[in-house]
């Protein structure tokens, strides 16, 4: 079975919109529906979807269509094709039935728009609110948490402290189970806050707080995953020391766990983070989006990030990659992806919202642009289609009901 379904010679026949120039913008080349007169899955690497060649930031692995500009069409378009193959991936996850099934007492399904930014989004549909596996939600939790990172970061700097970001890891190799891992990982955490020496340590440096990320890649030597941790702290302080005193600390730590121990070449990384916020304003990745999204971007030197492997399964057929992301997904399931040390968010004023309040959070300046029947929505499933509404829908209403029209003619031909 194909990862999306591929529709038959008949359904070839639909022709999306009679302006297409409305979709991708009056400059496009043309949608490769309407090349081949008929619904094709979205692909990621197709070049007609952009004005400009396809370049990539190599520094994040975003695509751009020139130097220093980002493809925001292709970004939304692969979030909704990644969720579709995390269906069939994972059929009795939640991620299966995110934004695909109407909630409760829900017989139509909403398409609202932002005043703001233009964007436009579902509401009366399930969502599984799963940073983890849901490339969808994925992307809305962690850029409120990128934000509420940000915030922190510039309240601290502006009081006269510095943030730093130090990463922790551990010795792995091909056979390591990532599970077990993952067990021992957290143990070893915990002894990072609770041990004699660990607590002197904190203690010593003025840490008024610490942001813990999880972040996992795979490569050749196996499961990646390691810790990314801000540290709230003074300015004036000796990094190398600093870095030294740490490796100590974890490797400890790490064999109170069962871990091998590190290496200090590689167990424990100290940098400064105070200009983190000028390389957001800049676009360029900054701490912010290491912390949050991490797993979601594309990884480097031969690795591969957990929504890489999902991009394998997508575009090459690779079942390998799939059964990783399965593996992936198990394994962090439940887990949180940020943990704030306590009376941090409180110190900054930050609001402690949880993932399904974010996910299911609409944008106060969102009105309803219209509703799609459950028929109509039947159709939008049928043909993939549920990212191609939403960016019809930023340009108006009428173009979603000539898409809605032609989907339904095409499936009562099929029927």
């Amino acid at each position: 079975m194909s990862i999306i379904p591929l529709c038959s010679k008949e359904q070839k026949a639909l022709v999306l919109s009679s302006n297409p120039s409305v979709y991708l913008g009056s400059n496009a080349k043309s949608h490769p529906l309407q090349q081949t007169r008929g619904l094709q899955p979205f692909s990621p690497n197709a070049e007609n979807l952009i004005t400009q060649p396809l370049f990539v930031d190599q520094s994040t692995g975003e695509i751009i269509q020139e130097k220093g500009k980002f493809c925001p069409v292709s970004t939304r378009l692969e979030r909704f094709a990644l969720q579709s193959a995390v269906r069939h991936l994972l059929p009795d996850s939640r991620t299966a039935k995110c934004l695909r099934i109407c909630q409760a007492n829900r017989s139509d399904v909403e398409v609202w728009r932002s005043s703001e930014h233009g964007t436009a989004h579902y509401a009366g549909l399930q969502t599984c609110s799963s940073v983890w596996a849901c490339p969808v939600c994925a992307a809305k939790i962690s850029e409120r948490r990128r934000v509420e990172l940000l915030q922190a970061m510039d309240k601290h700097q502006d009081q006269g402290g510095q943030v730093l970001l130090l990463t922790l890891t551990n010795p792995h190799t091909r056979t390591d189970n990532l599970d077990a891992m993952l067990k021992a990982q957290a143990l070893a955490v915990t002894r990072l806050k609770s041990t004699k020496s660990a607590v002197n340590l904190w203690k010593s440096i003025g840490c008024i707080g610490t942001v813990r990320a999880w972040e996992v890649t795979q490569g050749d030597n196996g499961w990646h995953p390691h810790f990314h941790f801000l540290l709230f702290v003074p300015l004036g302080l000796d990094l190398q020391e600093l870095r030294s005193r740490f490796f100590d600390v974890w490797a400890n730590c790490c064999r109170l766990a069962g871990l091998a121990a590190p290496s200090f070449a590689h167990g424990v990384d100290l940098q400064d983070g105070t200009k983190a916020a000028q390389y957001v304003s800049k676009g360029l990745w900054g701490l912010d989006r290491e912390m949050t999204k991490g797993h979601m971007k594309k990884a480097s030197s031969g690795s591969r990030s957990p929504f890489d492997l999902l991009r394998s399964y997508l575009n090459d057929r690779d079942k390998q990659a799939g059964a990783l992301f399965v593996e992936y997904a198990k394994a962090f399931k439940g887990k949180r992806q940020l943990v704030w040390s306590k009376g941090l968010k409180d110190l900054f004023s930050i609001d402690d919202k949880t993932d399904p309040e974010i996910s299911a959070r609409v944008e106060d300046d969102a009105y309803l642009l219209g509703s799609i029947n459950i028929e109509q929505w039947r159709a939008v499933r049928r043909f993939n289609a549920r990212g191609e509404i939403l960016e019809l829908a930023r340009h108006g209403w009428e173009p979603v009901e000539r898409l809605l029209s032609e989907l339904m003619k095409s499936r009562s031909k099929n029927e």
